[in-house]
């Protein structure tokens, strides 16, 4: 499969983006199902199990035991929270970066040797997703609009770090650069996949079973998750050609891939 590598811009992207997901679904969607599906599964359960049900009208007693559940399922939520989104969420990003890398590059992908590549930059990738986090949580404490700026300065660090081998401050300052010209197209890019996500997860809300409902809006979420993901591996290579010529044999040395690249796939 054939695939353009180039600066594209947001219809090119979003082309890219179905293109890719269409043909690897099974792989990427698996990639997400190991570790990020079944702490989405958990973290909707929980309340499910830890809070009581309340009447159309009800009493003093029921809402203050309501009151103290909530409380104790804080407990619950709170490390769970912190691990999913300072340690699940990365590792995955950085699997189906990976396995998108070498789909690129028609190359054998699989759940494995995602996880693989991701284990071995486990330390760089966690401290400079902790960085990027702190960086932009400092920015909105600052008047929110430092926040902003930094949230898109830092799109791509987690891409700089799986594919530029880059980490810390470096990947923080490469993402910079490369979103540089690009800033727009990641604004309107973010808000198509805000919309995306919306229709994805939008009719599990109407399930009238609270468990089957539950269900439904974490696969489907994981369902968005995997285009989201995708969508900005896409914009990420649009940003390297705009701003570094990039091209598919610094794609294969970046992501340690021996052999011949098929440079007939290339733009």
């Amino acid at each position: 499969m054939q695939y353009e590598i180039k600066s594209l811009g947001l219809g090119g992207i979003l082309d890219q983006t179905i293109k890719l997901v269409t043909n690897h679904f099974g792989l990427f969607f698996g990639i997400v199902a190991v570790l990020y599906l079944p702490f989405v599964l958990l973290q909707g359960f929980i309340p499910l199990a830890v809070l009581p049900e309340l009447p159309a009208q009800p009493t003093t007693e029921q809402i203050r035991a309501y009151q103290e559940a909530n409380a104790q399922l804080g407990l619950y939520l709170a490390p769970l929270s912190i691990l999913f989104g300072f340690v699940i969420v990365p590792i995955t990003n950085a699997a189906v970066i990976d396995a998108v890398s070498r789909c690129y590059l028609s190359r054998e992908a699989t759940i494995g040797t995602s996880y693989s590549h991701a284990k071995r930059i486990l330390l760089p990738l966690l401290g400079t997703w902790l960085l990027q986090m702190l960086a932009i949580m400092g920015g909105f404490i600052l008047l929110i609009i430092p926040g902003i700026i930094f949230t898109f300065w830092f799109y791509l660090a987690t891409h700089t770090v799986v594919i530029g081998g880059e980490s810390g401050k470096a990947a923080l300052s490469r993402s910079k650069k490369l979103m540089k010209g690009n800033m727009g197209t990641a604004v309107a890019l973010t808000m198509v996949i805000s919309v995306i996500q919306w229709a994805f997860i939008g009719g599990a809300y109407f399930i009238p079973q609270k468990h089957v409902a539950t269900a439904a809006q974490a696969v489907l979420g994981a369902a968005a998750f995997v285009f989201a993901t995708v969508a900005i591996v896409v914009f990420y290579y649009s940003c390297r050609c705009k701003v570094e010529n990039f091209d598919l044999a610094l794609l294969a040395e970046n992501i340690g891939l021996e052999g011949p690249v098929e440079t007939e796939n290339a733009l």
